[in-house]
């Protein structure tokens, strides 16, 4: 399988990862209060692979502790950030293929009959 580029796809993901890394970075380097949510912001920001590779790392043993990460833990955060890029990438790759099927050259245009 063959699979194309799209501008729309790196349009969205290049966004995700800067925007991910700097509410990422923000939500590590919070202290906490009375209660601790930390880590909370990284699960959300990382919805998607938490549902998919996250279950697959804790059945494996691998937990991400956030008070203590660790060069492990950063591994992890990347990879989860990385895995949810490729997801919203191939969003915005179906959008832009979509778009290109319905409004592409020639869209609405009627064709003569073939002989």
């Amino acid at each position: 399988m063959r699979l194309h580029r799209s501008w729309f796809g790196y349009a969205l993901a290049v966004p995700y990862i800067v925007a991910a890394v700097y509410f990422i970075d923000g939500e590590l380097r919070s202290v906490g209060g009375w209660i601790n949510l930390r880590g909370l912001g990284v699960a959300l920001v990382t919805l998607p692979s938490q549902l998919t590779v996250g279950f697959l790392l804790e059945g494996m043993g691998w937990r991400v502790n956030y008070s203590d990460l660790g060069a492990g833990g950063y591994v992890q955060i990347g990879m989860h950030v990385l895995v949810t890029a490729a997801v919203v990438y191939f969003i915005g790759y179906g959008i832009e293929r979509l778009a290109r099927r319905l409004f592409g050259p020639g869209a609405g245009e009627s064709q003569p009959p073939r002989p």
